[in-house]
């Protein structure tokens, strides 16, 4: 079990960025201790390395979201291949809007 610096440490993201998370509920509900002190699991600093990798590559925090509680539904069955792959369309598809635009200023240039 790991405190929310040692978690920041390993994740890779600020602590205050967590508590962020955590209060707009993109994180499973974080365990506490007797104290109400924040406790982390291996598994917990996983999806926050999974949150991190998304927030990197533009991926919008509602999607973030469902994603994420549907790994945390199914753990035993991540499969971040697919969710990579959907957002990757979803990028191409904003590409391919955007050159669209470009070429219509260019027109009227």
């Amino acid at each position: 079990m790991y405190f929310i610096q040692k978690a920041s440490e390993y994740s890779e993201i600020p602590a205050s960025s967590i508590r962020y998370y955590e209060k707009i509920n993109l994180l499973p509900a974080l365990k506490r201790n007797a104290n109400g002190v924040r406790v982390f699991d291996d598994k917990d600093i996983e999806i926050l390395k999974l949150v991190k990798c998304f927030r990197r590559l533009g991926m919008p925090i509602q999607e973030i979201r469902e994603n994420i509680s549907n790994i945390n539904l199914e753990y035993e069955r991540i499969d971040t291949n697919a969710i990579l792959l959907q957002h990757k369309k979803s990028l191409e598809d904003q590409i391919l809007i955007l050159n669209s635009f470009i070429e219509e200023i260019d027109d009227k240039l």
